[in-house]
């Protein structure tokens, strides 16, 4: 299985539709998730004819789709289970610790937390815990700068891998 993974789009119909929308058709995903800040759920639209989209609000998002999305929740996909936040719930922990913290009185594991918040792309394991943020698609941060978008593969077995993938604007 394949999930497609984006973050902190930020997007407002008056621009453009973001070209990590192309990139991101062209991987034929399984799944797509979307960690928040879309600032207008016009997009969500877009993402549905990439494939099937969860997501959640972040901090830049309008009350009206917090209410809609929510802030957390877990995404079953295939053999594991995933928790997606934004990651701004518990601003006084590293972004990581505070996206894992969201989901700490899980009472089935996870495998994975997907967030973004930061726009700084972020794939590390902690305690077997996948940890994954895919960046920012409009505005990157960090050392690279790049927009980004991030993709999970999880084979039969339920073993989960992340992967950032990085492209010009």
């Amino acid at each position: 299985m394949k999930i497609a993974v984006i973050s902190d789009t930020h997007w407002q119909p008056s621009q453009p539709l973001p070209k990590a929308l192309q990139l991101l058709a062209e991987q034929q995903p399984d799944l797509l998730l979307h960690a928040g800040d879309w600032t207008n759920l016009t997009l969500l639209e877009e993402l549905r004819k990439i494939a099937p989209v969860r997501g959640v609000a972040g901090n830049c998002d309008p009350e009206a789709e917090g209410r809609l999305l929510g802030y957390a929740k877990v995404v079953e996909a295939g053999p594991v289970r995933i928790g997606l936040t934004h990651g701004h719930l518990y601003g006084h922990l590293p972004l990581p610790a505070a996206a894992a913290r969201v989901f700490a009185d899980e009472a089935k594991p996870l495998q994975a937390v997907v967030f973004g918040h930061s726009h700084v792309p972020c794939c590390e394991v902690q305690n077997g815990l996948l940890l994954f943020n895919p960046g920012s698609a409009h505005r990157p941060l960090g050392e690279i700068k790049k927009p980004s978008f991030g993709l999970l593969h999880i084979s039969e077995d339920g073993q989960i891998k992340g992967e950032i993938i990085y492209f010009e604007k």
